[in-house]
């Protein structure tokens, strides 16, 4: 230990979503937190200050030698290299990932509910730990995004339940194996099952993999809560014989005997705005929701969640009782998360979208819904490939597929990756010819701007997506419509 009878525990690569909120739960439990960066901006570097947690910028090993941590928590995103992970090597500091900690510390002493799946984890996570907080169970949560029903991405609370948003990405450059498999799970939310990240999994089969030994881990499978109209889903709860034991929910009303089943279409009802969603439960009768949240999609996640709440109460998990006008109140008044189809700006008859998806489903899921919403609208796409999967050509012919949906494609830069493979690299030139006339690739993300200031108009709506930044464009492009730069 340090000289001070108080832990001191230093985040290596702090400003990432988890990273942030794990020091920050471990900050209230009274350990001296510091971190470091390469850069932080916001909305972590805003919680962070508000958490007056310090950061370093940049790297160095002098920031070790300054703060004499007891221990660090080296982040993802960092391997052998790195300035300061070599030096906590050389000086044999005790490390760890943000993964393993939350288990140790957390996790262990909860009953963990892990809201897992390629896709809808941040949102279904959001959604539930929103039920639990207005059920009066006090949850404590982790999140991989901001909702915005709460201050922070992450709460200490005084109940039993832990919800946690389990990603499959590996843990750190010391330990390869999956995130979740650290969080000692008591429930699974199982949602859905592609293929992704291929940077690190060679095939579906490898994923398949991490997902077996993440369900292996539940105590009882009854308290794997499953979406089973999912054909990746289906086919590894069949593989691993869990079928029968699972509870099943069946989010397209494909499997209608489940104890949670959606029953007819989703419509949406543009006079208040609203998603109306069917659900015909066993528990409850039958359920006619309203949300907010547009799209198959979130119908999946919505009813994931209400199987999740169902069979929570009926195991014994919550100390009150939930009723039927409390599920149609509290999903009202869920607000989402951001960055999931944030309207930006409406300026000149031009409405402005950000959105964080980034693997083929997810764009192909957001643009389907918004067209149903907004069914008169030319609908332009500005996509980003961004993340370590979409700048590989293995989702080439999907990409084309999800953005053709939109009346307007605009592709921007992606990245040059000199770990990948130049044969294995994204051509979005490709992509916007497979697509047609209707989809333009261009170089750099200031051309995508220049694309819009020049041939956008009243009517369109515009719908920026990446999982990070793109440029800035997305706000830059709202105020052009308020100076009157657009061309």
């Amino acid at each position: 230990m340090s000289d001070s009878t108080r832990e001191k525990v230093y985040f290596m690569g702090i400003a990432g979503t988890g990273m942030a909120s794990v020091a920050g739960m471990l900050q209230q439990t009274g350990v001296e937190v510091i971190g470091s960066d390469r850069e932080i901006y916001p909305p972590m570097s805003t919680m962070l200050a508000d958490l007056k947690i310090p950061v370093l910028t940049p790297y160095q090993a002098e920031n070790l030698e300054q703060t004499k941590p007891d221990l660090v928590v080296v982040a993802n995103s960092l391997s052998r290299g790195n300035v300061e992970v070599e030096h906590m090597l050389n000086q044999n500091i005790p490390y760890t990932s943000f993964a393993a900690l939350l288990g140790e510390r957390f996790l262990e002493k909860s009953d963990s509910i892990v809201i897992t799946g390629t896709h809808g984890k941040t949102t279904t996570c959001s959604l539930l730990s929103f039920f639990l907080q207005e059920l009066g169970q006090d949850p404590s949560f982790l999140i991989g995004g901001i909702p915005r029903n709460f201050k922070r991405s992450y709460q200490l609370g005084q109940g039993a339940l832990f919800v946690v948003e389990g990603d499959e990405y590996d843990t750190a450059f010391f330990d390869k194996e999956s995130k979740f498999l650290h969080y000692r799970p008591k429930v699974v939310l199982f949602n859905n099952l592609e293929f992704d990240h291929a940077d690190i999994f060679p095939s579906l089969e490898a994923i398949e993999d991490a997902f077996a030994k993440l369900l292996k881990l539940v105590p009882d499978p009854a308290n794997i809560i499953a979406n089973v109209d999912d054909t990746g889903v289906r086919k590894l709860l069949k593989q691993l014989e869990l079928f029968d034991k699972v509870t099943r929910v069946s989010t397209k009303g494909l499997s209608p005997n489940e104890g949670i089943a959606l029953e007819g279409d989703l419509k949406f009802d543009s006079a208040s705005g609203l998603w109306k969603i069917p659900l015909l439960t066993d528990l409850w009768g039958k359920l006619d929701l309203s949300s907010s949240l547009g799209g198959s999609h979130n119908a999946a996640n919505i009813a994931m969640v209400v199987g999740c709440i169902s069979h929570l109460q009926k195991s014994g998990y919550l100390n009150k009782e939930c009723r039927v006008e409390d599920i149609a109140d509290i999903l009202l008044r869920f607000k989402s998360v951001r960055r999931r189809l944030d309207h930006l700006c409406t300026r000149k008859g031009i409405q402005v979208y950000e959105d964080f998806a980034h693997h083929p489903t997810a764009v192909k899921n957001v643009i389907e819904s918004f067209r149903i919403s907004h069914p008169r609208n030319r609908v332009i796409v500005a996509f980003e490939p961004r993340n370590a999967t979409s700048r590989r050509n293995i989702f080439t012919a999907d990409y084309s597929a999800a953005l053709r949906k939109a009346d307007v494609s605009l592709i921007g830069a992606c990245a040059k990756d000199e770990r990948i493979p130049l044969q294995e690299r994204m051509d979005t030139k490709k992509i916007a010819s497979m697509i047609g006339s209707q989809a333009h690739a261009f170089d750099s993300n200031g051309e995508v701007y220049d694309w819009l200031t020049q041939n956008s108009q009243e009517g369109d709506s515009i719908i920026f997506m990446s999982c990070g930044s793109f440029s800035g464009i997305a706000k830059q492009f709202c105020s052009s419509l308020t100076t009157g730069n657009q061309g």
